[in-house]
């Protein structure tokens, strides 16, 4: 059976919840809230080097799990990618640049790039499925 989009929907705010959960860590912890930024990669490196490839390892296990029941897995998988994506943005303005002021959250690659793996890999994984 389909996992409902409420479902997806759920799994996106998770995904930003995670995210939001380890960058306040670093800004509790002095030490790698003081880890330099790299110009127009990563602010806070300490977030980035931990939440990419827990993300990667994320969003590889929700695609597979959502993807396994639909005919047309890179399709759905694009759409669940993007559902995934469109929320974690959205949350993003909200969040850190309306309420916390940040206007240069988005000058960062590595925000971007986590964006980008939000499609990529749901989308990657229904071709493989596919394929199968």
């Amino acid at each position: 059976m389909p996992i409902t989009s409420g479902k997806v929907l759920v799994y996106a705010f998770v995904l930003w919840i995670v995210g939001f959960i380890w960058g306040m860590i670093v800004f509790a912890v002095p030490t790698l809230k003081q880890i330099p930024s790299i110009a127009y990669v990563s602010k806070l490196p300490a977030v980035s080097v931990v939440l990419i490839p827990g993300y990667v390892a994320i969003l590889y296990y929700l695609a597979e799990k959502h993807l396994k029941t639909f005919d047309n897995k890179p399709q759905e998988g694009l759409k669940f990618g993007l559902t995934l994506a469109v929320v974690n943005v959205l949350l993003d303005i909200l969040v850190y640049v309306i309420l916390f002021g940040s206007g240069d959250y988005f000058a960062y690659l590595s925000v971007w790039f986590v964006y980008a793996l939000f499609l990529a890999i749901p989308w990657l994984v229904g071709g493989k499925l596919e394929s199968v």
